[in-house]
């Protein structure tokens, strides 16, 4: 049996996983929005090792495209900081696990 607290804490970063998922697309990994000048315009492009993203024209910084991809981008990278957080909580949690079952029995 694991502490509640940590139980606790383990149902909070999965709720707010799901909650940056429901908000909006969430961008594959391994994209990223990358400069395309052209002339003395600045353009930006969508560019991947996927060929089904790779070079997508988003056009200007303020475009709905750029603003979309770049808040696909920012939940992508949001889902993971908390993705690392809830597998150290996990590894906390396997690990209270394993001592409770390993410990001598304590009378009182």
């Amino acid at each position: 049996m694991s502490s509640p607290h940590l139980e606790a804490e383990r149902e909070r970063l999965l709720q707010l996983i799901q909650t940056i998922r429901d908000s909006g697309s969430v961008a594959p990994l391994n994209v990223w929005i990358s400069l395309a000048p052209k002339g003395e315009h600045l353009y930006y492009k969508l560019s991947s090792k996927n060929p089904a993203y790779k070079n997508q024209h988003l056009g200007k910084a303020g475009s709905e495209k750029y603003r979309d991809w770049k808040a696909r981008i920012r939940r992508r990278e949001a889902i993971a900081e908390l993705e690392q957080q809830l597998s150290m909580l996990q590894a906390l949690i396997d690990r209270q696990a394993d001592f409770l079952m390993t410990a001598p029995e304590v009378e009182t």
